[in-house]
């Protein structure tokens, strides 16, 4: 049952009044109470009527909100709470509540870097101390991926406020590949996480190429308020990702036409959870189940159908097939190269 603010402002006036046993409350003082708190609380001079107040009092009393309130009258005209200590403010928490509360505090968990989340910490806790106090602690049922060990996640609140505030930024980066790190300046667009693993896009002032980096690369980030943003018109993330697996592309190439076979096995898998949004099931036979996807290759791509192993066959491209042919030769080798 869905309840209003005004609704509700009434319900906690009418608890606050029936609280307080050292006066006695008639229809027409709770009429009134909540008249003075819909004006304090939202401006409201129209008065509220006899009959909204008898139906927030039976509304209370029932089971439709949860509250069961004991609400009695007394001399036919007197309204007060027949428990003392009763106030629909502690009214205990439902099972259904709890259960809720468990995830939903188990999920404000997992969000870290972000200071607005941390912001939330305190409610968290305190949620989690309600619901210990209503039930016995129980285990969690859900979990979401995370890498507890993960770095570069310290520097998620800063380039997302830079990019809010359209903010230029020096990134002190240095790649797997790199042997020093090098000062990058860049015009930060957009943040993305795959795989448990966060970067950053944005276009380099160098030669105005849209470069993606990954954050635990990077060493340090200075600010840059005199350096005029700039924004590339061309630059879009529905766009952007739509051709590719993962986060990485080449802005000169298109998409490729990939055919490829899986085996019984890994078939239902890839059903499932497609590689990409453009997956299409060709053919279906004993031996497997034949697929096409159209996209930019990239690194992301490979390793994805390379993660399958003998469970999937490229058919075409057949500058792909080739590439894969190479890497299943590197991999024989490791495998039976003799150690030294």
């Amino acid at each position: 049952m869905p309840v209003n603010r005004n609704a509700l402002i009434r319900y906690r006036t009418i608890d606050k009044c029936l609280q307080n046993r050292r006066r006695k409350w008639t229809i027409e003082n709770l009429i009134d109470a909540c008249n003075d708190a819909l004006y304090e609380y939202e401006g409201i001079d129209k008065g509220v009527s006899l009959r909204t107040i008898r139906l927030d009092l039976n509304a209370m009393r029932s089971d439709k909100l949860g509250y069961n309130a004991p609400i009695i009258v007394t001399d036919k005209k007197y309204y007060s709470y027949e428990n003392p200590d009763y106030s629909i403010t502690n009214i205990p928490l439902t099972s259904q509540d709890l259960a809720v509360l468990q995830e939903v505090t188990h999920l404000l968990k997992q969000f870290k870097g972000f200071s607005h989340f941390d912001d939330m910490t305190e409610m968290v806790n305190k949620l989690e101390d309600k619901i210990n106090s209503e039930q016995t602690q129980q285990p969690q049922v859900i979990d979401f991926e995370k890498n507890e060990l993960l770095t570069g996640l310290k520097w998620l609140d800063l380039l997302y406020k830079n990019i809010i505030t359209q903010t230029t930024v020096q990134l002190t980066y240095q790649s797997f590949k790199a042997r020093e790190a090098t000062d990058i300046v860049i015009f930060p667009y957009y943040l993305k996480e795959y795989r448990n693993r966060w970067f950053i896009l944005g276009m380099k002032k160098k030669d105005k190429q849209i470069a993606t980096l990954a954050l635990d690369r990077i060493l340090n980030i200075a600010q840059l308020p005199d350096e005029l943003f700039r924004l590339n018109p061309k630059f879009s993330p529905q766009t952007y990702f739509k051709d590719i697996v993962g986060v990485t592309r080449n802005e000169a190439d298109t998409p490729t036409h990939i055919i490829f076979i899986a085996n019984h096995l890994q078939a239902p898998y890839i059903k499932t959870k497609p590689i990409h949004t453009s997956q299409l099931i060709l053919e279906e036979t004993k031996d497997g189940t034949t697929f096409s996807i159209d996209v930019i290759p990239n690194f992301e791509l490979e390793r994805e159908l390379l993660g399958y192993g003998e469970g999937l066959k490229i058919i075409s491209p057949s500058n792909l097939i080739r590439l894969f042919r190479r890497k299943s030769k590197l991999l024989y080798e490791v495998y039976h190269t003799t150690p030294s």
